[in-house]
């Protein structure tokens, strides 16, 4: 390659704001904050308050779920009529790690309103058998067991036959999810999907588990005199989901992978996830950073259904408190991620010896 005919596009230095370099000189050590301040000026952080919130994300203003509009007070409006006529509602994940996160952060937050197992279930379609997506025999188990109402999570905007044949059994569905958009409206209750929002709103890049978090949040903002624990003990969750769904970090994905952070880091030593404190000291990381999840918990959540096809067991290596089982559990995760890795080598090496260039 002739690197000669490639140049460097570099912007001009312009003169910045004094009270832009001021703040940020706040937040770098040994330096005047110059070079860091014309980098967020070019990035288009150009007032007090946004600059604020991207370098402290005390002082972020999240968005309200209420900003999804009508379709979010439909989706609460009939959550309400499930738990009022005591209707047996059913998650519906998926089963890569954001999925499996949303799908936990559903299982807790839904949880607080509806008896588990008895009221609320979920289902994780097997990657070999059934992939990504609603399916047809998975939603006529689900009516044959008296599922009335299925929440999708990381999933189902575009299953239009699906979503028909759900409607046929008697089942209604809302729709939770940050994938590609139907050229028409499913046939719903509610579809909740950041995808409607343009490019440049702060609630675009949000994963299947920030969507669903969303969710839970309206439901806590809708029932404030339910008892239920702190909506913020999910956030480790949605950081988990976030970062390993490789999705933009801006806006409110921002926000929230930055307090899930600070959450996650807590269960070395304040454990309230036994499955995430032993998948954090199985990968040796303290769940301080993105890479940690990036190159240790994801990982090893996705490898589930990659080598064993049912990830089922995972929402309960995430959500439940018995330390024998989320060991068991996490040795179990471990092994599928070293299989993994192995046959990640076997292959390379075949590729390699078959295709040398």
């Amino acid at each position: 390659m002739d690197i000669n005919r490639y140049q460097w596009q570099v912007l001009p230095i312009i003169s910045l704001p004094s009270w832009l370099v001021d703040i940020v000189n706040k937040y770098c050590a040994n330096s005047q904050g110059t070079y860091a301040a014309q980098l967020l000026w070019q990035r288009g952080i150009k007032t007090k308050e946004k600059l604020q919130g991207f370098l402290d994300s005390d002082y972020y203003q999240p968005l309200s779920p209420w900003e999804f509009g009508y379709e979010m007070k439909l989706a609460i409006k009939r959550l309400k009529f499930a738990m009022d006529n005591q209707q047996k509602v059913t998650i519906w994940g998926d089963f890569d790690a954001d999925g499996i996160t949303a799908t936990s952060v559903l299982w807790e937050g839904l949880g607080q309103f509806f008896i588990p197992h008895l009221q609320l279930n979920y289902y994780i379609p097997n990657r070999s058998k059934e992939s990504h997506g609603l399916n047809i025999p998975g939603i006529k188990k689900l009516a044959e067991e008296g599922t009335i109402l299925i929440v999708t999570c990381d999933t189902g905007s575009t299953n239009l036959e699906e979503i028909n044949y759900a409607n046929s059994l008697g089942i209604d569905i809302i729709i939770t999810d940050h994938h590609t958009l139907p050229d028409e409206r499913p046939n719903v209750i509610s579809i909740i999907n950041p995808r409607y929002f343009s490019e440049e709103h702060p609630l675009f890049s949000l994963s299947g588990v920030a969507v669903a978090y969303k969710l839970v949040e309206a439901l806590y903002l809708s029932f404030p005199e339910t008892p239920k624990s702190p909506l913020e003990n999910l956030l480790d969750l949605v950081a988990i989901g976030l970062i390993a769904d490789l999705v933009e970090l801006k806006g409110d994905c921002r926000y929230l992978a930055q307090q899930g952070l600070k959450k996650l880091q807590q269960q070395l030593t304040n454990t309230t996830r036994p499955g995430v404190a032993f998948l954090l000291k199985l990968c040796k990381r303290s769940g301080d950073r993105p890479t940690d999840i990036s190159f240790g918990i994801g990982p090893r959540i996705n490898a589930i259904s990659r080598i064993q096809g049912d990830a089922h067991f995972a929402v309960e290596l995430l959500t439940s408190k018995d330390d024998k089982l989320c060991n068991k559990l996490a040795l179990e995760t471990e092994l599928a991620n070293t299989r993994r890795k192995s046959l990640q080598k076997d292959i390379k090496k075949d590729v390699e010896k078959n295709y040398k260039c």
